[in-house]
């Protein structure tokens, strides 16, 4: 199961949802379990270190850098 973050857009229930690929997860922003735009992409490896010096939890400090960019209008949800 991928980690799931909610949030709102507008007025709109959206969620960055957190999917798997070589190396890395990509988070989407998704609406009714449908994907709406990939917002961001971490390397699994960059996380696993940053998680293991205990300094951070580069996913959930990703999503915080894609709530600050919608709210300022850089990403566009169809």
């Amino acid at each position: 199961m991928s980690r799931t973050f909610e949030l709102t857009y507008q007025g709109r229930i959206l969620s960055v949802r957190v999917q798997p690929i070589d190396n890395a997860w990509e988070l989407w922003i998704c609406e009714n379990e449908r994907r709406l735009v990939r917002a961001d992409v971490v390397s699994i490896d960059d996380a696993t270190l940053a998680r293991r010096d205990g300094t951070s939890d580069p996913v959930a400090d990703a999503v915080g850098h894609i709530r600050q960019r919608l709210a300022s209008g850089e990403i566009d949800v169809p």
